[in-house]
C-alpha cells in the first residue's frame, strides 16, 4: 500500500512538472528523476528485509527464483524503458521533414570549387553549389523502437553468454539497412546519436545482467 501510494504521488509530480519542461534535455532528466524516485521507494520500503545489501552480492547466494525476476526487470529495462527515454531523448534529432503519411524527404547540400587553367597563365575558380533531395518511404509505425528493443536484448542476450564479438555482428547488420542514407550528414548524425544511445545502455545493462548471474 505504501508503494503504490508513493508511486502515485511520484507519477502526479511528474505530470504536473512535465507540462512545464518542454525542452528535449528537461524531459529526458525528468524521466530519469522518475525512474530513480520509483526505484528508491522500493529500495527504502525492502529495506528491513535486507535486499539492498543483497544487491551488492552480485547474484552470489541468490535463490534461482530471485535471479529469474532480476533478469526479467533487466530485459523489462533493456525494452520498454530505455526505448521512451531514447524517444525522448532524441524526438527533436529527427532530420526528417514529413511530406506526407508514410513519405519524407532528406536533403543535401554540397559545394564544390573547380579551377581552370587559361593559356595566358590566369586561374578562374568556379565554385558550384549541389542541392541534393531524396525522398523515402517511411518505416511501419514503431519499427524503429522495435528494432531498438531487440537489439538491445541481444546485446544483453551476447554479454551474458561471454560473446561480445556478436555486437559487431549487430552493428553491421543494422548499418545495412540504412547504406543509402548514409550520404546525408543530418540522417547519420542522427542515426549515429541514437545507436550509440541504445548500444550503451544495451552494454550497461548487459553488465548488471551478467553480474547477477
Amino acid at each position: 500500500m505504501l508503494i503504490s501510494i508513493c508511486h502515485y504521488l511520484i507519477d502526479y509530480g511528474k505530470i504536473k512538472w512535465n507540462d512545464r519542461l518542454k525542452g528535449t534535455g528537461s524531459q529526458a532528466f525528468l524521466f530519469l528523476i522518475d525512474q530513480i524516485l520509483h526505484f528508491l521507494t522500493i529500495w527504502i520500503v525492502f529495506h528491513d528485509m535486507a535486499i539492498p545489501a543483497r544487491l551488492l552480492e552480485n547474484g552470489e547466494g541468490w535463490a534461482m527464483d530471485e535471479k529469474i525476476a532480476a533478469t526479467i526487470c533487466v530485459f523489462i529495462l533493456a525494452t520498454y524503458g530505455s526505448g521512451h527515454f531514447l524517444q525522448i531523448l532524441l524526438q527533436n534529432m529527427v532530420p526528417n521533414y514529413e511530406l506526407q503519411e508514410g513519405i519524407y524527404r532528406v536533403s543535401d547540400e554540397k559545394i564544390e570549387v573547380k579551377t581552370k587553367h587559361e593559356n595566358n597563365g590566369k586561374q578562374e575558380v568556379e565554385i558550384t553549389t549541389i542541392k541534393t533531395e531524396q525522398f523515402f518511404h517511411d518505416s511501419p509505425a514503431k519499427i524503429g523502437q522495435i528494432i531498438g528493443m531487440l537489439e538491445r536484448t541481444l546485446i544483453i542476450i551476447f554479454m551474458m553468454m561471454d560473446m561480445p564479438q556478436g555486437l559487431a555482428f549487430l552493428a553491421a547488420l543494422k548499418t545495412l539497412t540504412r547504406f543509402k542514407q548514409f550520404e546525408h550528414k543530418q540522417f547519420a548524425e542522427y542515426y549515429l546519436i541514437g545507436t550509440l544511445s541504445s548500444a550503451i545502455i544495451g552494454i550497461l545493462l548487459g553488465i548488471v545482467a551478467s553480474k547477477i548471474w
